[in-house]
């Protein structure tokens, strides 16, 4: 989806080829660029000016000025219907288990990575958001409500509003396949952390299915506040199970089978659900592709990674990945 500004008007090739009269183009990746630039520009302001007093509201007005301001602009100017486009339904019933599963797989996917990558101290990380805020609590009902709402539940509506909602229905006319892997890359590289960023990418891209096979954006919402709710109260107990099973390679194995496992019964539920509209007759719920050749689809692609605001968004990356490190 583009839009533009009138009254500056040249000439630009589709990506069907064929050359349209357009004014100020902004792109999907425009977006993405705002919430990096916004995001990027919460780690350089010094801690003082957040209000530790209530510092679980700074971290919420934070994250909707982030994500969802730049999201509603986007929609604003994209047209009054556009919102309908974006799935924001509540999930069924028999897609239930499906969403449970993700949350599972993308729970024991990324521990199994991490543990691959960085070994067993990966255990004993605790949950922060974008490396910038980091949870805490003191252990009563209200701070760990509020911690629920600013470190899960807040963070999974923005972040799947922009990338599972915007970024998929925008980039599925190319086919969904393209719409998995943008969406899944540009979310990984959101929280500009190179060492998880295959733990991000993997998790991206099960959102993305989530979405597709329920057919509903909250379903995915959903499972990412599953993920999320264990990043809080359960990453920091894996040490701990560690301890108990008292062998790394047994820990790895029990990680690797609730891996296998989850990502068996996913897989049976996603092909039940597309079994079932099959047979209920459901239209699809993307956006139909524009691209037929192969050779358009692979044109369509280079144009994303040729546009300013995507290389900014690399550039931008490149830059909050050299603060994380030091």
């Amino acid at each position: 989806m583009k839009f533009r500004f009138p009254k500056i008007f040249h000439a630009k090739k589709n990506e069907d080829g064929k050359a349209k009269k357009k004014g100020i183009v902004l792109t999907p990746t425009s977006v993405v660029l705002a919430t990096y630039a916004l995001l990027l520009l919460t780690k350089l302001i010094d801690v003082a000016f957040i209000n530790r007093e209530n510092e679980y509201y700074s971290v919420v007005i934070l994250q909707l000025m982030i994500f969802l301001l730049p999201g509603a602009i986007w929609c604003r100017f994209s047209g009054d219907s556009y919102i309908k486009g974006l799935r924001l339904r509540l999930p069924k019933a028999n897609s239930l288990l499906l969403i449970a599963s993700s949350a599972l797989l993308m729970i024991s996917g990324g521990l199994l990575i991490s543990m691959l990558l960085g070994g067993l101290d990966s255990l004993s990380q605790n949950f922060s958001l974008y490396d910038t805020f980091i949870s805490k609590t003191d252990g009563s009902l209200p701070s760990n409500l509020y911690l629920l709402a600013a470190y899960a539940l807040i963070p999974a509506i923005c972040e799947e509003f922009i990338f599972r909602g915007i970024l998929c229905y925008e980039y599925e006319n190319g086919g969904v396949f393209r719409a998995v892997v943008f969406s899944s890359v540009f979310f990984a590289m959101l929280h500009f952390n190179p060492v998880n960023i295959l733990v991000y990418l993997f998790s991206g891209a099960v959102l993305a299915m989530v979405l597709y096979s329920s057919r509903s954006l909250i379903g995915a919402m959903l499972a990412h506040v599953l993920y999320n709710v264990f990043g809080l109260f359960g990453q920091p107990y894996m040490n701990t199970l560690y301890r108990i099973t008292g062998s790394s390679n047994f820990f790895l194995f029990l990680v690797a089978f609730f891996f296998l496992l989850s990502g068996a019964v996913f897989c049976h539920e996603a092909a039940r659900l597309y079994k079932k509209y099959l047979y209920d007759g459901v239209s699809s719920s993307y956006r139909k592709p524009v691209l037929s050749s192969p050779a358009q689809i692979r044109a369509s692609y280079i144009s994303v990674l040729k546009e300013p605001s995507t290389i900014a968004c690399f550039v931008f990356y490149v830059i909050a990945s050299i603060i994380y490190m030091f």
